[in-house]
C-alpha cells in the first residue's frame, strides 16, 4: 500500500477554499510529511507523502503528535535485521499518540473525531508514525484521558502493556518476589522495573549496559543495580553473583539480548524459576548458540551439585518463554493491557521516562542519539513540529535567551 502513496507531490501540502453558502475558509490537505527509509542501512529522509484518502471500514485516521522512537526503529533502519523483510518504501514508528480525525464504517470501540489516542501498530508495518497523519487498524486503538499527557502516553503501551502481560497473565509475580531485570536505552526494560516496583512492590536486580541508565533505574527504586562494562561478561557474571548473595530469583526478564540470559540462568530458581525474553528480535533458533563469552568464578561445590546444576540451567534454557504484546494471539487481552497500563498511568502508579524529544525534521539526529546510546529513556519525535524553533519547547528556550539577552543589556547599561 506505501509505494502507492509515496511518490513526491510538487503541489501545496494544502490549499483553502471558500464555502459559496457559508462564507468559511476551508483548508483540505492531500499530502503528509513523513520520515521515510527507501534503503535499509542509509538516512531516512523527510518526504511529501500523498494522502491516504480513504478508508477501509476497520480503520481510523489519527493526527499523529508523538511519535516514540524505539531501539527496534533504529535496528530496522541500520538493516541489522534483514531476515525481518521489511517492505520499502517504510515509515518507522509502531508507537505513537494523537487525535482521531476520522472513522471507518465499523467502530466497535466507540471513537469520536477528536478522541485523544495512543496507538500500537506491527513493528514491520510499513505506514509508521513517523508521518503527520497515520491510517491504522481500529484495534491498534485507545482512547487516552485528559489527565495523561499525550507525550507520554506515547512511550507506555508497548514497555509496559509487555510487561504486565508477563507479570500479570505468565509469572504470577507477588509483592517481594527477587526478581532480575536486564534493561538496555530504550526504555522496555526500565518499563518493566517501573512497573515491577510500583505496581508489585517486587524486589528487582537491575542489569544495566550503561552507568548512566544506571542511574535512573536506582531512581525507579530498583533493590539494586549492576553495570555492564565494555561487554566484560565474566566481570559481570562476578558482580550479578556479589548481588545475588546466596539467593535465587523468581525469573530473569530480558529485555536487551545479547545472549544474557545465559548468563543470568545461574541466578534463577533452578525448579520453579523462568527465563523470559521480551527483546523483539528474539529468535529461539538462535538463542542456544548465542552464548556470552565469560568465566563462572571457581567455587566449592558439594559432592554430585554441579551436574544437578547444569541440568537444571539447561532446562531453564530450554524453556525460555519469548512474550511480544502485539503478536499475543489473543486480541482482547492484548487490547486489556494497554487498557490497564493507561488507566495505571491516570492514576499515577506509573510513569514513562522521556530521554529527550526530537522534531520530526531531526529524525537523522535521533537515530544517532539512539545508537551512541546517549538516550536513558524514551526518546520522543514530535510530529508536528517542523523544527526545533517552532516547538513550543523550542520557543520557550528561544523566549528564555531572548529575556536573558535583554537582561545582559539592561545590567550593561545600568
Amino acid at each position: 500500500m506505501l509505494t502507492k502513496l509515496l511518490p513526491r507531490l510538487s503541489g501545496k501540502l494544502c490549499e483553502t477554499t471558500i464555502n459559496k453558502y457559508g462564507g468559511q475558509y476551508i483548508s483540505v490537505c492531500y499530502a503528509h510529511k513523513a520520515a521515510v527509509l527507501r534503503e535499509a542501512g542509509k538516512p531516512v529522509a523527510l518526504e511529501t507523502v500523498k494522502k491516504n484518502e480513504k478508508l477501509k471500514n476497520d480503520e481510523v485516521r489519527v493526527k499523529v503528535h508523538y511519535c516514540s522512537l524505539n531501539t527496534t526503529d533504529v535496528k530496522i533502519i541500520a538493516g541489522k535485521h534483514a531476515e525481518l523483510n521489511v517492505p520499502l518504501p517504510f515509515i518507522p514508528g509502531h508507537e505513537f499518540s494523537g487525535e482521531i480525525v476520522e472513522i471507518g464504517q465499523d467502530n466497535p470501540h466507540h471513537f469520536n473525531r477528536g478522541d485523544r489516542v495512543v496507538v500500537m501498530n506491527d513493528l514491520q508495518d510499513p505506514n509508521g508514525g513517523l508521518i503527520s497523519e497515520a491510517v491504522v487498524k481500529n484495534r491498534d486503538v485507545w482512547t487516552v484521558p485528559q489527565s495523561v499527557p499525550l507525550k507520554e502516553m506515547a512511550v507506555l503501551p508497548y514497555g509496559h502493556g509487555t510487561a504486565l502481560l508477563t507479570f500479570a497473565l505468565h509469572c504470577n509475580l507477588k509483592e517481594n518476589d527477587l526478581i532480575l531485570i536486564t534493561a538496555g536505552p530504550a526504555g522496555m526494560g526500565l518499563a518493566a522495573i517501573d512497573l515491577a516496583v510500583s505496581v508489585y512492590k517486587a524486589k528487582v536486580i537491575a542489569v544495566c549496559d550503561t552507568e548512566s541508565s544506571s542511574d535512573l533505574v536506582r531512581q525507579k527504586g530498583a533493590h539494586k543495580v549492576v553495570s555492564m562494562t565494555k561487554n566484560n561478561y565474566t566481570k559481570l557474571y562476578k558482580n550479578v553473583q556479589d548481588a545475588m548473595g546466596d539467593k535465587k530469583a523468581k525469573l530473569a526478564y530480558d529485555a536487551v539480548g545479547k545472549g544474557l540470559l545465559h548468563l543470568l540462568a545461574d541466578f534463577v530458581e533452578p525448579t520453579n524459576g523462568q527465563l523470559i525474553s521480551v527483546d523483539p528480535f528474539f529468535n529461539a533458533s538462535k538463542f542456544p548458540t548465542e552464548v556470552p563469552e565469560f568465566e563462572r568464578p571457581k567455587r566449592k561445590e558439594k559432592e554430585g551439585k554441579p551436574d544437578q546444576d547444569q541440568e537444571s540451567k539447561a532446562k531453564l534454557i530450554q524453556n525460555v518463554r519469548h512474550f511480544d504484546l502485539y503478536e499475543y494471539p489473543d486480541v482482547d487481552t492484548y487490547r486489556q493491557m494497554i487498557a490497564d497500563t493507561i488507566e495505571m498511568r491516570s492514576e499515577g502508579m506509573i510513569a514513562g521516562h522521556i530521554s529527550k524529544i526530537f522534531p520530526l525534521a531531526k529524525i537523522q539526529q535521533a537515530i544517532e542519539f539512539i545508537q551512541q546510546k546517549q538516550c536513558t529513556g524514551k526518546v520522543l519525535i514530535d510530529v508536528q513540529c517542523p523544527d526545533e524553533d517552532d516547538c513550543p519547547e523550542g520557543k520557550d528556550k528561544k523566549d528564555k535567551k531572548s529575556k536573558e539577552g535583554d537582561g545582559e543589556k539592561k545590567k550593561s547599561k545600568d
